[in-house]
């Protein structure tokens, strides 16, 4: 077994979200470049026909690296195109085909995402219309009406996530693991085929437990299971990760990891705590959450996030690149971990790749 490459690099505590990256301000502050009308219009009409033409792949050892990032800048960058990653994933609100702000941000994001060829994983997370539906969480018959009008928009996507962080404690279905199991059912019973993140999760201590109660509603059998292993991966550990590996059957796709540069804490709108780490230690991070796929080839995927820091950091940044988009120590940990994959596909394949990880 591959677990003692990752065992030697435990550092320091690590460090867990209390708050989704996607909140309510945060989401609602990218909307003011979309307010134009004619692109709202031209983008609503050009997503039902436009996909993306996914090319022959780089052949790489070990899982697929994605990105994890909510701009739609990030694929014209040249840094992205240096990676040569064909796979990122963007969380929309549930309700977005409801909201003119909304629809218009992620049909620009999934233009540019077809322009460049990318595979996306589309997942979905609480509304953003008002405060009051923000707090609410839909009927599992209200979530599963909305995803067929998503098939119908954009049939190319075959890659879906239910629901962004399923058990986080603040999130809509900490305490309704039988409602996300609905959801994931409703998304399976009308995407034959597709690649279905069952439930997916967060670090945290109620995580395995959350999972038992999850597949014990949901009733199409799990094949996917997303990990949010922040933890793991800023603490140098492997704990959680081997806690959801022991409790699933399946694939585990890490659908969000990342090296943490800031994080903060708050209590509505006051700061409770900043958390500060160096660059050095977010690069080690990433490259850490990468080695720890080499826990088993049940990982499948990695999905970092994220790409670029915003202009004023407010509750979170763990960027590949700065607000400015010049690379940081991190994105250059990305670059080095996919250059010994690519050699590692000619060379002894994963075992090789993981050798190298020690």
């Amino acid at each position: 077994m591959l677990v003692t490459l990752v065992l030697g690099l435990v550092l320091a505590a690590g460090s867990r979200r209390t708050e989704s990256p996607h909140g309510l301000d945060s989401l609602r502050a990218q909307t003011r470049a979309a307010d134009d009308p004619f692109v709202v219009g031209h983008h609503r009409a050009a997503a039902r026909v436009v996909g993306p033409s996914v090319p022959a792949r780089l052949r790489r050892a070990g899982p697929l690296v994605g990105i994890a990032e909510q701009k739609a800048t990030m694929f014209a960058s040249k840094p992205w195109q240096r990676l040569q990653v064909v796979d990122a994933r963007y969380t929309t609100p549930w309700d977005t085909l409801d909201d003119p702000q909304q629809l218009a941000l992620l049909d620009q994001w999934m233009l540019a995402a077809g322009r460049a060829h990318v595979r996306v994983l589309l997942g979905f997370a609480h509304s953003l219309r008002t405060e009051k539906l923000a707090r609410t969480l839909p009927s599992a018959r209200a979530f599963e009406r909305q995803f067929k009008r998503f098939r119908e928009r954009y049939p190319y996507v075959r890659d879906w996530l239910p629901w962004n962080e399923a058990n986080n404690p603040v999130a809509l279905t900490a305490t309704r693991p039988k409602r996300a199991a609905q959801f994931f059912d409703a998304v399976a019973r009308n995407c034959r085929g597709c690649r279905v993140v069952a439930a997916d999760v967060l670090d945290t201590s109620n995580m395995t437990a959350w999972v038992a109660r999850f597949r014990r509603y949901a009733k199409h059998t799990p094949r996917v299971w997303g990990l949010h292993n922040y933890g793991d991966a800023n603490g140098f550990k492997v704990k959680s990760t081997l806690r959801l590996l022991y409790a699933t059957r399946g694939k585990i796709w890490f659908t969000e990891t990342g090296g943490v540069l800031v994080r903060r804490t708050y209590r509505g709108r006051k700061v409770l705590r900043t958390y500060r780490y160096s660059a050095r230690h977010a690069a080690q991070s990433i490259a850490h959450a990468l080695a720890l796929s080499c826990l088993s080839s049940r990982i499948a995927r990695v999905y970092v996030y994220h790409w670029q820091a915003p202009p004023k950091v407010t509750n979170w940044d763990s960027g590949l690149t700065d607000g400015r988009g010049r690379v940081r120590a991190s994105y250059r940990a990305v670059q080095r971990w996919l250059a010994r994959s690519a050699h590692a596909s000619r060379h002894g394949g994963r075992r090789a790749l993981c050798r190298g990880s020690r």
